[in-house]
């Protein structure tokens, strides 16, 4: 049967393959003992003996302070006994870039809880974690400002066809803030006549994942209402599954006024066509009938001839 310090070897090795470094800190004596994946997150020579003075060293000085006060806070007998924080590491050479590191860490109390015996925890690099997160915010940032600078409302969904976020123009138009959009918000400055048939439309189009499209008329901050073409299409995942949807309302009033007017001025000429054609019929008619008796005198010949 396996020892215990053989199990703790075995779950040592484990770790270490997993990349996380880990350390056992004795609030007591000082004595800080890290790993050999902990020495390499923070570039330190594996055969070093690293202090907590040491540690605090090797932090990117931006980080020390608070990175000091979680670990006091966590040895504190009145603290939460825990803490998981992000910091940078400096390294030793001063032409490498910091590393990224997430540390978890929790304190063991005596039996009074008086005082903090030892502080066991790990050390992960996320550096790429934190890039990935960085390029995605910068993406964010300028799909936000390109949606700002369309002349569209816009907004995006998440995968269930929860509305997460509308670009400045919404809020200008309707006159809403976010926390009143939150959810089905979206419905207040719909017309009362025609909320229930786009909601339920556009749920149908969230279920299926197929694209959307609608025109209704939308609420402005003055009270009135104005014709909206909206479209919302499905954003895909790597794997094919859609992880969002993004949807523009394009104003479309004035086209309709004009298509009205087109249709009305259509129906009026169709009107004017009809009457003057009937006027026509009616005047050649008259025509036929003035005409009559004359015709019948010359063609029937008579008993003479």
């Amino acid at each position: 049967m396996p020892t215990a310090d053989a199990k703790f070897e075995r779950l040592q090795t484990a770790v270490d393959a997993a990349g996380t470094g880990t350390w056992d800190f004795n609030p007591l004596t000082g004595e800080l003992i890290w790993s050999d994946r902990c020495k390499e997150i923070f570039g330190f020579a594996l055969d070093q003996d690293v202090s907590y003075d040491q540690f605090l060293e090797g932090l990117h000085p931006d980080d020390r302070a608070f990175t000091h006060a979680a670990v006091e806070q966590a040895l504190r007998p009145s603290g939460s006994g825990t803490y998981a924080i992000d910091y940078r590491t400096r390294w030793q050479d001063p032409a490498t870039p910091p590393r990224w590191t997430h540390a978890t860490g929790r304190a063991f109390f005596d039996a009074a809880r008086t005082q903090a015996q030892r502080f066991i925890g790990t050390i992960t690099d996320i550096t790429e974690q934190k890039a990935n997160q960085d390029l995605l915010r910068q993406r964010e940032t300028e799909l936000a400002t390109l949606a700002n600078s369309i002349a569209q409302l816009a907004w995006i969904a998440d995968k269930t066809g929860a509305i997460t976020w509308y670009n400045q123009r919404w809020y200008d138009y309707t006159g809403t803030t976010a926390a009143q959009m939150l959810g089905d918000g979206w419905q207040q400055v719909q017309h009362p006549e025609y909320v229930h048939g786009v909601t339920e439309r556009l749920r149908q189009a969230f279920a299926t994942g197929t694209a959307w499209e609608d025109t209704f008329p939308l609420r402005g901050k003055d009270g009135l209402y104005r014709w909206f073409l909206s479209r919302a299409v499905p954003v895909y995942g790597e794997q094919g599954q859609v992880v969002r949807w993004f949807g523009t309302n394009t104003d479309v009033t004035e086209m309709r006024q004009l298509q009205e007017q087109l249709t009305q001025a259509y129906e009026d000429l169709e009107v004017k066509v009809t009457f003057r054609t009937l006027q026509l019929e009616h005047e050649v008619q008259q025509l036929r009938a003035q005409m009559a008796p004359g015709l019948s005198t010359a063609t029937i010949p008579s008993k003479e001839s």
